[in-house]
């Protein structure tokens, strides 16, 4: 909240007031080795008693100012980066959009946009900044960061299945 006041502060009323649902169309595959779709996702909203600022509240995997999933972009890195895949490969494994620029159709700017988010620390919460290196170094560093947040049960069953998984519980 803008204020920080509680949501419920101890022997007090509510902080906080329901306040509609917004929905959100993120972007990306459902899974690791399916089709990429745009899914409806409804987020609700609250209003804060105290100061009236409008919280929207996400699923994890749903990123704040980002058109694809976590998971999505974490895939997205580790098959760019991490696997040598080209822009070409990775768009196509990554965008639901078949739209492509006929001025470059074999590059996919939004790897670099991704892969500067992640110099300057802005693209998830839990990966620092990294100055040092190319943007597919920065991206390969920032996927095997992702690559460990995989839960364990993923060991084994490859890096786009990690990837794809450690993304989901990122933020």
């Amino acid at each position: 909240m803008v204020c920080e006041a509680p949501s419920r502060p101890p022997g007090g009323g509510l902080g906080l007031w329901g306040h509609g649902l917004r929905s959100r169309f993120p972007s990306g595959p459902p899974a690791a080795d399916a089709e990429p779709v745009n899914e409806e996702v409804p987020c609700r909203r609250y209003l804060c008693l105290h100061c009236d600022a409008v919280i929207v509240v996400v699923p994890r995997g749903i990123l704040p100012r980002r058109q694809y999933t976590a998971s999505a972009i974490a895939l997205a890195l580790t098959l760019w980066a991490s696997l040598g895949r080209t822009p070409r490969e990775v768009r196509r494994r990554v965008s639901p959009s078949r739209i492509v620029g006929a001025s470059r159709p074999g590059r996919w700017v939004t790897l670099a946009r991704w892969s500067e988010a992640a110099r300057r620390g802005t693209l998830f919460g839990q990966v620092r900044p990294i100055q040092a290196g190319t943007r597919r170094e920065v991206a390969a560093r920032v996927a095997m960061v992702i690559v460990a947040e995989a839960p364990p049960g993923f060991m084994g069953l490859g890096l786009e299945v990690q990837a794809f998984e450690g993304g989901a519980r990122m933020r």
